[in-house]
């Protein structure tokens, strides 16, 4: 990840969105499908992706500490565990702590509500957990085809990944277009 970047991920998503085949393969058969891409991962390391929907979520927890080469395994985990947008920013540090970690696994809805989290009532959250051999890829909801410009694609292709964008429909229907 580069100047806020990730070109990875940027490959990753534009070409889910604009191929649903590949985005069939991609969450059935995850590694395969980025070696399409030319996207190799280090050795022992896996990638599970999954899809955020308009009625599901996927919140991914963070792996513990480690230092590690930057890969392709590297930009996904980080894609995948940084909460940039300020209303997830306590995921960034509570998920290091067992007793936040229980209770969110437990009640996701409970904990991001406390956070000033508005989620609806009728969201699903997954919550997932990276470790140090596997990460998940979380795919965005795609957006209305209206909204899915050339001009959009071409930013999302570049890496250029609003952190909002992942969490969009948690608290009710929001426009792709806010972000661009």
């Amino acid at each position: 990840m580069t100047n806020g970047r990730n070109q990875t991920m940027g490959r990753i998503i534009a070409r889910a969105w604009s191929d649903h085949d590949f985005k069939r393969r991609l969450l059935a058969i995850t590694n395969s499908a980025l070696s399409e891409l030319g996207l190799v991962l280090p050795a022992g390391k896996t990638v599970i992706a999954v899809e955020n929907t308009a009625k599901l979520t996927h919140i991914v927890l963070t792996a513990p500490r480690f230092t590690e080469t930057k890969s392709v395994f590297t930009d996904i985990k980080e894609f995948s565990e940084s909460y940039r947008d300020p209303r997830f920013f306590p995921l960034n540090w509570g998920s290091h702590d067992p007793v936040f970690t229980a209770r969110f696994k437990t009640d996701p809805k409970a904990v991001l509500r406390y956070m000033g989290v508005d989620v609806r009532n009728s969201m699903a959250l997954e919550v997932v957990e990276n470790s140090m051999s596997q990460v998940y890829l979380v795919l965005p909801a795609i957006p209305k085809k209206l909204e899915l410009s050339k001009v959009v694609m071409e930013k999302i292709a570049a890496g250029q990944i609003p952190s909002a964008l992942r969490y969009a429909g948690i608290e009710g229907q929001v426009s792709y277009r806010q972000f661009y």
